[in-house]
């Protein structure tokens, strides 16, 4: 180690304390320094290679990644922030391989066990980021090559929602005053849950939140936005067509005073092409900033 000679005092890691730390072989970060231009922080006047900690850090995290089947061209431009919840992702799908078992084998009380211990150990919105999503990921990904039956991936995903409603069972009553939300998803999508972890990960931050369940036309979203005198509406989607879904949207729009925000989410929205009065969030980090954004409008309490 030596000290990082511009001038800041930081502890500067040789290069094979970097290769240890971080599990890479010289071959391999040498490569990624000449096709991503990822520099060491410092060279010697003989041209040894020495990296911070924080470089050493991030190398730890893309090398994890990109063994889990993610494209390095594809990791090295994400931020610190989005690479560190990726690499959460991704250590938590690793960690879960039991859980995963107890699934493909249908073994309900083994995963409800298993489950409820991780909910115990973990804050709700631990146990959703790094146990519920991960988890739902690795499942829906097993299902669609063929490798999980859906007979598991329903049992799988009952217990979720078993957990995630026991979670907000048990949540702090949201102030009178608090901005209310509801969420769902819309005509002849299933896939609930994460309409409900919306649900309860803005209960968490403070929001009065109502998760309506599944598959909802347009006209009774209005109706029960407006009767809850709602300022959000979150729809999530995993399937369904393009065009029934931006009609969907389109009528909603139509039916939503201008006050009430849409918020959308999930794979099936990706592809649509931006709707007026409606807000595309790609993940859970994207959500919690547009419920701090929103709250941060709203007229303080007398």
């Amino acid at each position: 180690m030596r000290r990082d000679e511009n001038g800041n005092g930081e502890t500067l890691l040789s290069l094979a304390d970097t290769l240890a730390e971080s599990g890479l072989s010289k071959l391999v970060l040498h490569a990624w320094e000449r096709r991503y231009g990822f520099k060491p922080a410092n060279r010697s006047a003989s041209g040894r290679r020495f990296y911070t900690a924080g470089q050493v850090e991030r190398l730890r995290q893309l090398k994890t990644c990109s063994d889990a089947g993610y494209r390095i061209g594809a990791l090295m431009p994400l931020t610190p922030e989005a690479l560190l919840r990726l690499h959460e992702q991704v250590t938590a799908t690793q960690g879960m391989a039991e859980i995963v078992e107890a699934a493909e084998a249908l073994d309900n009380d083994t995963l409800q066990h298993m489950l409820q211990a991780r909910a115990e150990a973990q804050d709700p919105e631990t146990f959703i980021r790094r146990t519920a999503l991960p988890l739902m990921h690795e499942i829906g990904a097993r299902w669609a090559a063929g490798r999980l039956s859906i007979a598991a991936e329903h049992m799988t995903t009952a217990q979720i929602k078993r957990i995630l409603g026991s979670m907000f069972d048990r949540c702090v009553p949201p102030p009178r005053d608090a901005p209310r939300l509801i969420a769902t998803t819309p005509e002849r999508e299933e896939h609930d849950i994460g309409a409900l972890i919306v649900t309860l990960i803005a209960r968490l931050h403070g929001w009065n939140a109502l998760f309506l369940g599944a598959s909802l036309p347009a006209e009774e979203v209005a109706e029960a936005a407006h009767r809850r005198q709602a300022r959000v509406v979150c729809l999530s989607a995993l399937t369904g067509r393009g065009k029934a879904l931006e009609r969907h949207l389109l009528d909603l729009r139509t039916k939503l005073t201008a006050t009430i925000g849409i918020w959308i989410g999930g794979y099936a929205y990706s592809s649509l092409q931006p709707i007026a009065g409606t807000t595309f969030l790609a993940d859970l980090d994207a959500f919690t900033a547009a419920l701090s954004e929103e709250a941060s409008m709203l007229p303080l309490a007398v």
